[in-house]
């Protein structure tokens, strides 16, 4: 692979270069452009993000901490691989901390948080009709970083951040790999549901329909990713 081969950097006007670089690898890991178990050289990552090595290492090393890079070295580093029960175990905390954001967030709902789940969701809707699955996943991530905010609990905040890297390779897997039509308008259905209830104040219904849906997100993405990876193999 050359700097050709990969997606072109999004430039964000004021973002300094650690943080583009920090963007723009990670980005690359989660949409698998960057395969687990690749060695990446810190030249080649210079070069493709038209930089020094300096934030390059110092971005591996913070990816190192988030578990998407091990092995980080004056070479470079290599790309974490995840086993499924990694994957699977994952997806329970986050069922468990998803539920207790959204019963918090109906706790402490106000017209202003609302609205902001409102917006969110009529961008999912907007797309749902749609085949632009980054964009709609763009979305929902907004949806829950909204509930997580609404929630305002620094616990979970943490970690959000410690346990969603372990899933963000393959979050998306059965949207992605789904035959279903109207797969993405089954899911908004599913989260205007959640922002109801968050939006109502319902707190039991909220926990209750939060964890509902990581926990079919769990059972489709795991489901998949077993017949994914070959029977030989524990990680990918």
């Amino acid at each position: 692979m050359s700097p050709a081969d990969i997606p072109e950097i999004e430039n964000i006007e004021g973002e300094d270069l650690s943080s583009r670089a920090y963007r723009e690898i990670r980005k690359a890991i989660i949409n698998l452009t960057f395969q687990p178990g690749q060695h990446l050289q810190e030249t080649f990552l210079a070069e493709w993000l038209g930089t020094s090595r300096t934030p390059v290492r110092e971005v591996l090393k913070r990816l190192r901490g988030e578990g998407l890079i091990s092995n980080v070295s004056s070479r470079g580093a290599v790309v974490a691989q995840v086993s499924v029960d990694d994957v699977e175990d994952a997806y329970y905390i986050i069922e468990a901390m998803e539920g207790m954001s959204s019963r918090l967030a109906a706790a402490k709902i106000t017209p202003e948080s609302a609205e902001k789940l409102r917006t969110c969701l009529e961008r999912m809707q907007q797309l749902s009709g749609g085949d632009d699955l980054t964009a709609w996943t763009a979305a929902d991530a907004d949806f829950h970083d909204t509930i997580r905010a609404t929630a305002s609990n620094s616990k979970l905040e943490l970690v959000a951040h410690v346990v969603y890297p372990t899933i963000e390779r393959v979050r998306s897997m059965y949207l992605l790999e789904g035959h279903e039509p109207d797969r993405l308008a089954v899911a908004t259905r599913d989260h205007i549901a959640l922002g109801d209830a968050i939006c109502a104040g319902q707190e039991d219904e909220s926990e209750a329909l939060a964890r509902a849906l990581f926990r079919q997100a769990r059972q489709d993405n795991i489901r998949l990713l077993r017949q994914w990876i070959s029977p030989l193999r524990r990680s990918f």
